[in-house]
This record gives C-alpha cells, sequence and structure tokens, in this order.
C-alpha cells in the first residue's frame, strides 16, 4: 500500500512536470519567434543601426528585470498563481497579435515592454510551480526537464521566426498568440497549485536573498550565461547578415545547431545533478563554454555550426546545475520570490547581451563581441571560485523538505 502510494505521487509529478514543460515550451515558442527577424523586421525597416534595433530586444527584456522578482513576491503572498499564471499569457497574447500592426518604432517598443512584463508573469510562476511539486532529491529532473522544454522553445523558434517571417510578420505573430492563448486555457483547467506555500508578508517574499544568501550563486552564473546567450540571439544574426550574408532562416538554422543539444542534454544533466551534484559540472561547462564562444567570431563560416553545436552542448551542462541550485535552496513559501529573482538575474544578462555585443560590434568588430563575451563567462567562474571551493568542502544544503 505505501509503496503504490509512492508510485501515485511519482505519476502525479511526473504529469504535472510534463504540463509545466509544455507551458514553459510553448511560452518560450511563440514570443522568441520575433527574434531572428530582427534584421528585416526592425532594423532594415525603420532604418536603424545595429546598436538602435537591438533596443528592440532590449525592451522585451528590461521588464522581466524589473517584473521577474516583482511577479514572483506578489504570487507569494496572494496564493493566487494560476489566476496570475493565466492573466500573464492572456495579456501577453493581446500584445504579441499587436506587434505587426505598429509603423512607430518608439510605440513598437512601448508595446514590447508590455509585453515582456506580462510574458515573465507566466513565466515565473511556471517555474516555481515546478519548485512546489518537485520530490526531495528530484530537483535536477524537474528543473532540468522544465529548462529543457524551454531551451527546445527557443531552438525550434529561431528556423521556425527565421522561415514564417520571411512569409508574413502577421502570420507569424498571429500563430505566436494562438499558443499563448492555448497555455492559458491549459493552466487553468489542468495545474494543481495546492502545494504551493504562502509568505507571511509581500516585505517577506522580497527578502528571500536575504534569507538564503547561497541563491546569489545560481543567480551570478545565469546572469552571465544569459549575458552570453543575449549575444547569439541578437548580435549573431546580425553577425551572421553583415559578414557571410545569411538571411534569418539560415542563421536560424545555425542558432538550432547551438539551441538542439542545449535543450536535449539539459534534462540529462539535471538527472545527473541529482546523482552528483552539480556544483563541479556548473564551473568545468563554464570554463569550457566560455572559450568556445571566443571562438565564434573567429573562425570561417564552414566552422560555425560544430562550433555552436559543442557551446550548446556545454551550455547544458552549465543551466541544469544552476536551476537545481536554485531549486535545491528555495524557501518553501516563497517559491515564486526564488525564481523570479533567477529569471530577473538572467534577464538582467539577456538584457545587457544584446546592448553590450552591439556597442563593441560597432566599435570594433564582431569578433570582439564575442571574445568579451567568452571572457565575461570565465571570470565569473574566477571570481566565485573562492566561495564555490568552500560549498564544494561542505554537504550541499537540503532547504526545502518536501514529503518524498
Amino acid at each position: 500500500m505505501i509503496h503504490f502510494k509512492r508510485i501515485q505521487r511519482i505519476t502525479e509529478e511526473s504529469r504535472q512536470t510534463a504540463l509545466l514543460a509544455l507551458l514553459g515550451f510553448a511560452s518560450t515558442l511563440s514570443t522568441a519567434v520575433v527574434f531572428p527577424n530582427i534584421g528585416t523586421f526592425v532594423r532594415d525597416r525603420f532604418v536603424l543601426s545595429d546598436t538602435a534595433a537591438s533596443l528592440f530586444a532590449v525592451s522585451y527584456l528590461v521588464p522581466h528585470i524589473i517584473f521577474a522578482f516583482v511577479w514572483g513576491a506578489v504570487a507569494d503572498r496572494s496564493g493566487r498563481k494560476r489566476e496570475m499564471l493565466v492573466l500573464g499569457y492572456v495579456i501577453t497574447a493581446i500584445f504579441h497579435f499587436a506587434l505587426p500592426f505598429v509603423n512607430n518604432y518608439p510605440f513598437l517598443l512601448l508595446l514590447r515592454f508590455g509585453e515582456g512584463a506580462m510574458s515573465i508573469l507566466g513565466f515565473s510562476i511556471v517555474m516555481a510551480l515546478a519548485v512546489d511539486i518537485a520530490k526531495k532529491g528530484h530537483y535536477g529532473r524537474v528543473m532540468g526537464t522544465l529548462g529543457g522544454a524551454i531551451a527546445l522553445g527557443t531552438t525550434l523558434a529561431f528556423p521556425l521566426g527565421g522561415a514564417l517571417g520571411v512569409r508574413s510578420m502577421v502570420l507569424l505573430c498571429s500563430v505566436g498568440a494562438l499558443i499563448l492563448l492555448l497555455c492559458a486555457v491549459l493552466g487553468y483547467r489542468y495545474l494543481d497549485v495546492s502545494a504551493s506555500g504562502r509568505a507571511r508578508s509581500l516585505r517577506d517574499a522580497f527578502l528571500v536573498l536575504r534569507e538564503r544568501p547561497i541563491l546569489s550563486i545560481p543567480y551570478a552564473f545565469t546572469f552571465v550565461d544569459r549575458f552570453t546567450v543575449g549575444f547569439f540571439a541578437v548580435t549573431f544574426p546580425l553577425y551572421a547578415s553583415s559578414v557571410f550574408g545569411m538571411n534569418a532562416a539560415e542563421s536560424g538554422r545555425l542558432l538550432a545547431g547551438y539551441l538542439l543539444p542545449f535543450s536535449l542534454l539539459t534534462m540529462p544533466v539535471g538527472r545527473l545533478v541529482d546523482r552528483i551534484g552539480g556544483v563541479r559540472l556548473m564551473l568545468a561547462g563554464s570554463v569550457f563554454y566560455g572559450g568556445a564562444v571566443m571562438l565564434v567570431g573567429f573562425v570561417p563560416g564552414w566552422a560555425l555550426l560544430p562550433l555552436m553545436v559543442v557551446c550548446g552542448i556545454l551550455a547544458s551542462v552549465m543551466y541544469a546545475p544552476s536551476l537545481w541550485l536554485a531549486a535545491a535552496n528555495a524557501p518553501e513559501k516563497k517559491r515564486a520570490s526564488t525564481m523570479g529573482g533567477f529569471n530577473a538575474a538572467g534577464s538582467i544578462g539577456f538584457a545587457l547581451g544584446p546592448i553590450a555585443g552591439a556597442l563593441i560590434s560597432d566599435a570594433f568588430s564582431y569578433s570582439a563581441a564575442f571574445l568579451a563575451a567568452g571572457i565575461t563567462e570565465i571570470l565569473c567562474v574566477a571570481i566565485l571560485y573562492p566561495i564555490l571551493r568552500k560549498v564544494l568542502r561542505t554537504p550541499m544544503p537540503s532547504i526545502v523538505e518536501q514529503t518524498a
């Protein structure tokens, strides 16, 4: 009987994990399809420099920084995670559908800002619910599955977005909006939020980092990792277009070479993290990944695809451990705040990445931009290694004690 109940709990965990992974995949796919079209949809249409065109990506990412932690704290205090998730998906769908109909660049940036503010609402709550349902010892498995699904959504968004965007941006954004509405329906109908805790106050929810200082480690790594991803998402398509004459579909296929192994390997790496821990994997992956990124701007066109595949493999070795470290140390009643902070840190990196990439490439070269991105990754390891060395010498704290 006890064994049967345990199987029931594991089955429910798997079902909810699959649903959250589907929501993460679909919402990421629907909003990221615009990024491969920045060259034609933004830069060429409004006759802008690379730096000015990159503001389109930044305007979507800045509200992630502002609102990710805020929405997480509000969700922890109110306990109304399902309702907030549905609201985020519905309003994001409306903003996303309107994008191709705006012909004024400042207003387009404002609309994209609003979309970013609402999209991070649903995204952060999906991650918080994943921590809610993960049993002790399963954080790597559950968060790795979710992280892999999110990465897969981004993976497919670039070739799909490039191919559909060449035909019609109205069609592209309409499909994305429809997917978001379907996510809202699925979330409202099937998500189980019974395991969600509630913070004592909004102020208490905001103080999660002071309560768990160890969270600063995964926050720092996700900041740097997403900083380099910002180079790939925005600077790389511009680099491929300017240097190699590639269109959005061609550069999208190269980005898929980076994102596909990243998305497919994040889940098995997460399972590995549950078995052996993730700190060493995070350190080693970051060093080798930084070295690979430094080469992107120097290799000939034929070598880009294999190099992107290597970068994707190494990215999965970094991402799953940082997710695991954040989830395993999330206080029971502040999980949305914890994952909101994780997303905010990553969004700061993702927002600064395109700006840094554009500024460095405009001032120097694309090669210098990718060199700087790789060096930043290695510097993060060098700065945090003294702290992590102490962590390696002591047992990893098990902050969240859920019933197995």
